[in-house]
């Protein structure tokens, strides 16, 4: 009953508030409540849920620092995210809202949207907006996966939970990232369900992706798809990142060429052609990658958080 009680009086006083113009002092006085208390129960509402602020900005107004890099990589968009609660999910949480709104913002009956894998778009997946108004909706992923690590890459969920949501289908491209050598990879596309998939991964309009970091303990060096041995040698190369699974250096050029032959995923030149390009990426590791991936045309939508677009500027206003 207690509990009731206190909801009811979130709502009243948030009906108060927002609904109704009344100032902090005049609830206040009206409920016989000091000031600072109803400021702390208004605060309380917003974060239990009971108040949700949508701000409909007919301008779609940018901050200087999404201008800046808007510009400066003649992109169509760029949505740096602040923080005010740093911890990791949280970081991908704001991130995956944001990328749901935008994707809700272009996609259209008949699209076809290819996706990768990991944490960031596993949180995009799971912030997704429903919409009941479009049809012809396909999802499908647009490179191999790995396995042998120790925690969820989400491969097959995420685009099972971008064509649930948008009432679409999901293909999967049940494929390691990186393969033993090219022959195997050659033999492997010669199947006629790979080829279908990976056919529908060249059709993507849409393609909304993340960037991995590069290192011994990156996704596909753990997976032991690259050698301690390779990354030395892709290091003394410049290797910052991968886009895909395919190395990238920070100004976007491939870093290996076998390597990339071995790799199954849709080409970087033909990611450049897509209608959108949607890269959501955050933190210092991932900077570099981002750089490359904005130098290399492979992006015309960023989506990251405020403290990262700081640094991708620190980085290019130095050079």
């Amino acid at each position: 009953m207690e509990n009731i009680d206190r909801v009811n009086m979130l709502v009243n006083i948030s009906r108060l508030y927002y609904e109704h113009d009344y100032s902090q002092q005049q609830i206040a006085e009206k409920l016989g409540l000091s000031r600072p208390y109803v400021s702390k129960l208004i605060k309380e509402a917003r974060n239990a849920g009971i108040v949700n602020i949508v701000i409909n900005d007919p301008n779609e107004a940018e901050t200087e620092i999404e201008a800046k890099i808007r510009k400066k990589f003649g992109l169509e968009k760029v949505i740096a995210v602040p923080l005010n609660k740093p911890s990791r999910q949280n970081i991908l949480d704001k991130l995956g809202v944001a990328a749901s709104k935008f994707l809700n913002s272009i996609v259209k009956d008949g699209d076809i949207i290819g996706v990768t894998w990991g944490a960031t778009l596993y949180a995009c997946s799971r912030n997704l907006i429903p919409r009941e108004d479009i049809k012809d909706i396909t999802v499908v992923q647009i490179c191999g996966g790995v396995s042998k690590l120790d925690k969820n890459i989400y491969a097959t969920e995420i685009p099972k939970k971008f064509s649930e949501v948008y009432h679409g289908v999901p293909y999967i491209l049940p494929l390691p990232a990186i393969l033993d050598d090219i022959k195997v990879k050659n033999a492997v596309l010669h199947d006629k369900n790979i080829n279908d998939v990976l056919n529908i991964a060249r059709q993507a309009n849409i393609n909304i992706f993340t960037m991995g970091t590069f290192g011994y303990e990156s996704a596909l060096t753990k997976a032991g798809y690259i050698s301690k041995e390779e990354v030395d040698r892709l290091h003394l190369k410049g290797a910052v990142g991968d886009i895909c699974a395919r190395i990238i250096d920070i100004n976007g050029n491939i870093c290996d060429e076998k390597l990339n032959e071995r790799t199954v995923a849709i080409d970087l030149d033909e990611l450049k052609l897509k209608d959108w390009r949607i890269a959501v990426a955050t933190g210092s590791n991932k900077v570099k990658c981002i750089i490359g991936a904005l130098r290399g045309g492979y992006v015309n939508v960023l989506i990251t958080d405020e403290e990262t677009a700081l640094e991708i500027l620190s980085i290019i206003d130095k050079e």
